[in-house]
């Protein structure tokens, strides 16, 4: 495809990631929070002016993504010829400072200065006596129900153009999830809260179909981990 025709049909995503870029550089690599407000809280109005005084940088990004995604599929060509197929890797969760929370905050549990209320991590195990704060900001899972899991679609649908299967890191958090307050330097203060269950996979599968993932079920799984993922016909690690 050309980039323009590229450009196009991965425009759900590649729009919002290409601004980003742009609008990083343009504010010297300052998080998106600390951008100027308007563009932080993507009002239209600003969001159009930037497309057009920085359409050059949105120009370049485009075309690095351009470059990846046509080599990338060369690649796996390549590879397919001769038998081989690619596993991916498709992390449970984001990052603070990136596209996709600049552009829906409303899909994380944030405050009114877009700052994570509550971040991810797992409690103290035998590895750790604090535990893991990982910081990255939590879904809110009863808004992505709401859209029928719509963003979790887009991603799966993506990653799928990307490798012939993948694995998806801390599966359990799909059954539950350790929720650590953002004041807490660690991870020993924090609760379990159930995750989306078998709903979202239900809910990728009605479009995409049948799913080659593999969960990643290291460490200490539950009996619910389990059972979701043989639920959902997922090999585990």
């Amino acid at each position: 495809k050309t980039r323009a025709e590229w450009c196009e049909r991965e425009a759900a995503w590649l729009d919002d990631y290409v601004l980003f870029m742009a609008l990083e550089a343009a504010h010297g690599l300052q998080p998106w929070w600390a951008w100027d407000a308007p563009l932080a809280r993507r009002k239209p109005a600003a969001l159009k002016a930037a497309r057009k005084a920085h359409a050059e940088e949105i120009a370049f990004w485009q075309f690095v993504q351009w470059c990846f995604d046509t080599q990338w599929q060369a690649l796996r060509g390549y590879a397919r010829a001769r038998g081989v197929a690619i596993m991916g890797d498709l992390p449970i969760f984001i990052a603070h400072h990136s596209s996709d929370c600049w552009a829906r905050p409303d899909l994380y549990f944030l405050d009114a200065q877009f700052q994570p209320t509550v971040v991810a991590g797992v409690p103290p195990d035998f590895f750790s006596a604090s535990g893991q704060r990982w910081g990255n900001p939590l879904y809110r899972w009863d808004r992505m129900a709401a859209e029928d899991y719509r963003w979790w679609t887009d991603r799966v649908k993506r990653a799928l153009s990307q490798a012939d299967v993948f694995r998806i890191d801390h599966f359990r958090g799909f059954a539950g999830y350790w929720e650590v307050p953002a004041t807490s330097p660690t991870a020993i203060e924090g609760r379990w809260l159930a995750g989306p269950g078998k709903a979202l996979f239900d809910a990728i599968e009605r479009e995409l179909g049948k799913l080659p993932i593999v969960a990643e079920d290291l460490g200490v799984i539950t009996d619910d981990v389990e059972a979701l993922r043989d639920g959902c016909g997922f090999p585990g690690m």
